[in-house]
């Protein structure tokens, strides 16, 4: 919002520079910046909290200034003549109370419109605005001097003598005064006469009945409507005005009357009119709000040592009015909607008094009591990133809450879902079941933008209800992208189970879990084929694999994309990371490479476990060196090539011993599998 340092020091004389100004504004909560210099004059942009419409204004920056400086604010007297009542009795009729609780209207006759006198236009110009004519210019600069809206009406334009406050009716229309057409919706409220509406209520006025240079008299509207009701209304419409940007904010209800009082004083005193009549309608006034202060509590909070009296005069210059010793019973002005509780006051307070004169004070370490389990968890959580960070993978952080659609896109069963009542967006509409939509959105994302060599990992809490209670769990999960860079380069997706099994064999590792196991599954995720299950024991703790290519394609995906869900709490209950002393092995290993076509459907577990089987003491490792599966190989097979290490723990193995359990290893593959050795 713009403020002209000239027009400001009207309402409170001060010589304080623009800049030093600005500085004040920015600590009391008003980040105030110097945006031109013209002809002598300041103007200031200064960003207004949502909350505080109050501040929507020259008269309202200026209290806030002599607030924080204690320097007098002053407001100008408002002088308006006494006229014989209006012949014609006008009607306020209010059919919707709820939206407009205040409407007040006043006649002003015989105006002469003319441009505006100088120091107006100046005025006008010196915020953005180009000078019109007197009556818009003065409705414009009571607009921003308090902050309050008002429009002028062409009174001989206006059917009848009624002015309806009501909500549209189907199908209605208004040619609004920038000359475009807007539909009106039925929940949209307008200001009509005897022939339809002539204004977009808080929006804009109606072209038809807006004032020219032929007119004569003026009906001058000043009202309070529902800050929701102009807010659907403007972002219907696509429409947002200076009116309604207030109005949506919550305006004044008390700066109702003195608003239009202060512009008929001015349309009298600079376009020469007569006071006709005045009318209002209103709903009963409510008793001001009155809040409980409790000067120990305040001093506590804030860390300072402030007297009652020192807090009772930073209200009072704020606006609000202030009772008792100890415990102040205070009263915020009309103009503070947003000032309803304790510790609203105490913000006050602070602000004004300055958050820069309250010491630092170190913040007390609580030390929380965590029992044995959950330290012991939070360790092997620990443990647990760092080896995946050691493994190349990066860590992501997602939403717990996110779209339906999104599961959709996951083919995850619609049950077990936590809603969100009143989610913010669609984006958000239940707590997720899975971590794995959140960390495959995280891969499309990188990809869409060219960042193929994809290693992601995520540890932390998915959400679901079962029969009794709402519960959340620990889950880690992973995914694995990885790219050729060459035309050259083979195989590289081809890889991506393997890694991504060495990734968890390398966790499962480093936290001591002995009894993994990795068997082949199903999965309605995963491709067939490349789906394992990964237990511990005889529990299900997860799986990994292929993304099916439907899946992959809803989120953007072509490739092999590999991503593994682990339950990590049952995975850390399985952990014993722990390290025991082993001495070093004292004698040589040798090892043997065997390489063999075997059918497709064989599972390497089956013939790691037939080779420790024959080899008996003297394997110690065995290791597969690669896969390939292609057109130099009989179909429904693949190659394979695997190393075995031999070492034995009491003596040098020699040739003859090494050449006979390689032997029987190769001859027991060929047998047992029917392989070809190659």
């Amino acid at each position: 919002m713009k403020i002209s340092y000239e027009w400001l020091r009207e309402y409170i004389n001060t010589k304080v520079s623009p800049g030093t100004l600005a500085g004040w504004l920015t600590m009391a909560g008003h980040e105030a910046s110097l945006i031109k210099q013209n002809k002598g004059d300041v103007v200031f942009d200064i960003e207004v909290t949502p909350n505080r419409p109050d501040c929507l204004s020259h008269i309202g920056i200026a209290r806030e200034i002599s607030a924080a400086t204690g320097k007098p604010f002053r407001l100008g007297h408002i002088k308006l003549l006494k006229t014989p009542r209006e012949k014609k009795g006008f009607k306020i009729v209010r059919d919707d109370k709820a939206m407009c609780p205040f409407y007040a209207m006043r006649i002003l006759r015989n105006v002469k419109v003319a441009p505006s006198p100088k120091w107006l236009a100046k005025k006008i110009s010196s915020i953005g605005l180009s000078p019109i004519n007197n009556i818009v210019d003065i409705a414009n600069f009571v607009l921003f001097e308090t902050g309050h809206p008002l429009h002028a009406f062409d009174l001989d334009k206006l059917s009848g003598n009624e002015i309806i406050i009501r909500k549209a009716r189907a199908g209605e229309s208004i040619i609004t005064i920038d000359d475009v057409e807007r539909r009106l919706k039925p929940h949209m409220l307008v200001i009509a006469d005897q022939s339809g509406p002539v204004a977009i209520a808080g929006v804009m006025g109606g072209r038809d009945s807006a004032i020219t240079s032929q007119t004569k008299n003026i009906l001058l509207e000043s009202a309070y409507f529902d800050p929701i009701s102009i807010r659907r209304t403007s972002h219907a419409l696509g429409l947002s005005t200076d009116s309604s940007y207030r109005f949506e904010r919550g305006a004044d209800l008390e700066s109702v009357v003195p608003s239009s009082n202060r512009a008929a004083s001015l349309i009298c005193d600079i376009a020469k009119a007569g006071i006709g009549g005045f009318l209002e309608s209103r709903d009963k006034a409510q008793s001001p709000a009155r809040i409980i202060l409790r000067v120990p509590y305040l001093n506590k909070i804030l860390g300072t040592s402030l007297k009652r009296a020192e807090i009772r005069q930073i209200l009072v210059r704020l606006g609000y009015r202030v009772k008792g010793s100890s415990v102040l019973e205070v009263i915020p002005p009309s103009y503070r909607g947003d000032t309803a509780r304790e510790v609203d006051l105490i913000e006050e307070v602070a602000r004004i008094y300055g958050y820069d004169r309250i010491n630092s004070i170190p913040a007390s370490i609580i030390a929380t009591c965590q029992d044995d389990n959950t330290k012991d968890f939070i360790a092997k959580r620990n443990m647990a990133k760092e080896a995946l960070v050691s493994s190349g993978f990066n860590e992501v952080v997602s939403y717990s809450l996110i779209s339906k659609d999104l599961l959709k896109d996951a083919l995850w069963a619609d049950e077990g879902f936590i809603e969100i009542k009143n989610p913010l967006s669609k984006e958000q509409e239940i707590m997720r079941p899975s971590l794995l939509p959140g960390i495959i959105k995280a891969a499309a994302y990188n990809m869409s933008r060219q960042v193929y060599d994809i290693k992601l990992f995520e540890l932390s809490n998915i959400y679901f209800k079962d029969a009794r209670e709402y519960r959340e769990e620990p889950y880690l999960a992973l995914a694995l992208y990885s790219k050729a860079k060459t035309l050259n380069q083979k195989g590289v997706s081809g890889q991506g189970l393997l890694r991504l099994k060495g990734a968890i064999l390398n966790l499962a590792e480093t936290l001591g879990v002995k009894n993994l196991k990795l068997e082949k599954a199903t999965s309605n995720m995963l491709d067939e084929g490349r789906s394992i299950a990964v237990l511990s024991g005889s529990g299900m703790l997860g799986s990994m694999g292929r993304l099916k290519d439907n899946i992959a394609a809803a989120f953007g995906i072509t490739g092999s994309l590999f991503v593994a869900e682990i339950n990590f709490r049952q995975l850390a209950l399985s952990a014993h990371p722990e390290r025991y002393y082993k001495s070093l092995p004292r004698f040589p290993y040798a090892y043997r490479d065997i390489s063999f076509a075997i059918g497709a459907l064989v599972e390497y577990k089956e013939i790691e476990a037939l080779i420790k089987r024959i080899g008996s003491r003297l394997v110690e490792e065995i290791e597969l060196l690669s896969e390939y599966r292609g057109e130099q190989i009989e179909k429904g097979k693949r190659s394979l090539a695997i190393r075995v290490i031999f070492r034995s723990k009491d003596k040098t193995l020699t040739e003859e011993e090494i050449s006979s359990a390689d032997a029987a290893i190769r001859s027991g593959i060929e047998k047992t599998f029917n392989a070809v050795l190659r």
